[in-house]
Formats: C-alpha cells, structure tokens, sequence
C-alpha cells in the first residue's frame, strides 16, 4: 500500500518549486519534505517492501510521480548554494544510510559531503572519506576528483598529481563520464602554476563544450571528434 504521507511530500515540494517561482526563499519547505521523506522510506522498510532499498526504486514504484530523485538533486544543490554545509554533510550522510545503494553508485552525493567537509574546514576528514571512497571504486572518475580536491586541500600534491596522471593519458578524451576529473586537474595545475598541463586540460574541456553545443544544437559533433566520442548522455 502507498504510503499515505507522499500527500505531505507533495505538498512541501510544491511549495518548494512555488518559492522559487516567486522568487522567495522559505528554505523550511525544502527541510520539511526531507524529514518526510526520510518518514516514508523508514515506513517502507519497516513493512518489509524491498522498493525501499534503494533511490530509483522510489521513482519506480509510484510511477514516477513525485520524481525524488529530482527534488533531492535539486534540495542538495540549494543547500550547496545556501552554504549550509553542516545541513548538507546531515542530509548526505543521511541519503548514504537510507539506502543500500548496490545496483548504483551515489557518487553526487559522495562528491558533495566530500565538498561540504572541505567547506566546513574538516580537510583531514575529507581525505579520509574520498581515501575509502577511492579504495571502494578506483575507476570512479568522481571519487578520483574529489580526492585531488582533498589532496590539495591537505597539501599532497604529490599524491593528487598521481591519481591525475593514472586517469588521465595523453589520448583520454574528456566527456561527460570524466569531465568532472579534468576540471579538478585544471584546478591542480593552476594551484602548482603548471600552465602546460592547465592548458591541456582547458582545452579538452572546451573541446567537450563545443561538442555539447553542437550536439544539442543539431550539429555533426559527434562525427567531428570521431567513433569513439560519447554520446553525453546513455
């Protein structure tokens, strides 16, 4: 059965979204629809129904109807934007317990509880965080680029340029599974006044954003950067 408190999540998203329209700033609504949400998927697990397991299957079960997975995109982005750092690190920890996250990887929200643990000042324990997350995905493109932030932040240089020169060779090409690796190598390379290297990874990402536009544009970017350029999106 269909919890009946998506009525009171409705209701405080709506007013979320009718906020921003007006241009008002009730951040409590926002706030508020998390609290229930963490009520549903609590009463989810208590009755045993495994939809309550992960994120998507949220979505899925209600036909998509309340898209929570939007919304909570949308909820992290405006607390990143309010700078409300400790709330974000609770509401990410929060997303990281809440679910068992097996079938797909939370790497936005690991990326921003690694971000609001640097803006909080907590560095070390940035460190210690994107070290694990490493260690527990070391292809992921997000868990490399959130440890060279937290390298930097820290002051191994050396360790941050390592993990740039293990992800990214001569003929990688940036798109939109890594382009998040080379905007932090641009930002390592500024810091260490490589101007070469920032150069190289400036021009890869320039050279993504001229395919996107192009792309999106109806143009034949695709057929310009050759076979095995990625489509942006699967």
């Amino acid at each position: 059965m269909k919890s009946k408190k998506w009525k009171e999540f409705d209701k405080a998203v709506g007013k979320c979204y009718l906020d921003m329209a007006k241009g008002e700033a009730d951040r409590e609504c926002w706030h508020q629809a998390f609290a229930v949400l963490k009520e549903i998927v609590a009463e989810e697990k208590s009755n045993q129904q495994a939809y309550g397991t992960e994120l998507y299957q949220l979505d899925e079960a209600t036909d998509f109807s309340h898209d929570v997975e939007g919304w909570l995109e949308d909820y992290l982005d405006m607390l990143d934007m309010w700078e409300e750092y400790e709330r974000l690190l609770e509401v990410c920890n929060g997303l990281l317990d809440m679910f068992l996250w097996e079938e797909a990887s939370p790497s936005d929200i690991k990326m921003m509880k690694a971000s609001a643990l640097g803006a909080l000042g907590r560095h070390e324990d940035a460190a210690r965080f994107c070290e694990q997350w490493l260690t527990e995905e070391p292809d992921n493109p997000f868990a490399a680029a959130a440890s060279i932030y937290a390298d930097m932040n820290v002051h191994e240089l050396e360790s941050a340029e390592d993990l740039i020169r293990r992800h990214i060779q001569k003929d990688t090409k940036c798109t939109e599974e890594n382009d998040v690796l080379f905007t932090a190598a641009s930002a390592f390379y500024r810091l260490t006044g490589n101007k070469k290297e920032k150069r190289r990874m400036d021009q890869a990402l320039e050279e993504y954003d001229q395919y996107l536009q192009e792309y999106f544009a109806g143009g034949d970017g695709e057929e310009d950067m050759g076979e095995d350029w990625e489509l942006p999106f699967d």
